[in-house]
This record gives structure tokens, sequence and C-alpha cells, in this order.
């Protein structure tokens, strides 16, 4: 990984940091989930972000619970369990 301005202590901290991370791919199936759920919140005249939808259709295609601090913005996602410390 090459991060300009960045020494090699620093970027082994981040990439050693980066491992304790599970990335979860996307595929075909999230990208409809993904385009789905766009359309079913728009319609019901409660509109996502783009980026929200990302992560809440990769929730809902893998059956994760999703962990947030803003669960407003996903309380129009049926059928998506999240979980919050938020008031």
């Amino acid at each position: 990984m090459a991060v300009r301005n960045w020494g090699q202590q620093r970027v082994y901290q981040l990439e050693t940091h980066l491992r304790s991370y599970v990335v979860v791919p996307f595929d075909s199936a999230v990208c409809r989930v993904w385009g789905n759920l766009r359309a079913v919140c728009q319609r019901a005249g409660q509109p996502i972000s783009v980026q929200d939808a990302w992560i809440a259709a990769t929730a809902l295609h893998h059956q994760l619970p999703l962990v947030t601090h803003n669960p407003g913005d996903f309380q129009s996602v049926e059928g998506l369990t999240i979980i919050t410390t938020a008031g």
C-alpha cells in the first residue's frame, strides 16, 4: 500500500489494524437488493441515500444485523435488523 507522506511504520500500523475487520464483498445479488431498496424507499416517499442503501443492501443480502449510531437513516428499510446505542 502506497500512501503519500506516510512512513513505513504508519502504513504497517494501518494494514495491521485493517486486518482485524471482515470485508463483506458485494456482487450482482447485492446490486439487485440495492436497486430494489432504493426504488421501494423512493416510492414510499422515504428516500434513502446511495451510501446508506449500499450498507443496508449488504446487510440484508447477507442476513446480517446493521450496527449504527444513526438508526434513523435506516428506519424505512423493512426487514433490516438494527443494533444501536443511540437514544
